[in-house]
């Protein structure tokens, strides 16, 4: 069995982990770039029309993002740039994604890039999107 599936429905179970991920980003889904603030309004909105049959979509938490960022996996981003996410995703995404850590006025912004993470003023729009999760975190 694939480590990644895609269910069908725009979304992506990760066996190992046993997360659930949007198969697109925020961007892809909208057409437009977000800060942290309308990425957990995106959440929100996402779990109001139960996407994918679900109501409990999140901003990812820094380890849950960092379990799908390998350099063994290469796909290219919106701006035609490796990125290291699985191939099950939408190709053309953004090239990071926010993640919920939260220090004041600024949040952790997580490169697909690079594998690093950063931080990044919260109200930044860009060009910054968001991958929303559903389950039980990752664990450092």
């Amino acid at each position: 069995m694939s480590r990644f599936i895609d269910n069908g429905n725009d979304t992506i179970t990760d066996n190992q982990t046993s997360l659930t991920w949007f198969k697109k980003d925020s961007r892809q889904m909208t057409g437009k770039w977000i800060h942290l603030e309308k990425a957990m309004k995106f959440s929100e909105e996402k779990n109001a029309e139960n996407f994918g049959g679900f109501n409990d979509w999140r901003v990812p938490k820094l380890e849950d993002v960092k379990t799908i960022f390998d350099k063994s996996f290469s796909q290219r981003d919106f701006g035609n740039n490796e990125i290291h996410i699985p191939a099950e995703f939408e190709p053309k995404g953004a090239d990071c994604t926010w993640t919920d850590t939260i220090n004041g006025d600024r949040a952790m912004m997580f490169s697909l890039v690079k594998g690093r993470s950063s931080w990044i003023n919260k109200f930044g729009e860009g060009p910054f999107a968001v991958r929303l999760v559903r389950g039980k975190s990752a664990e450092a």
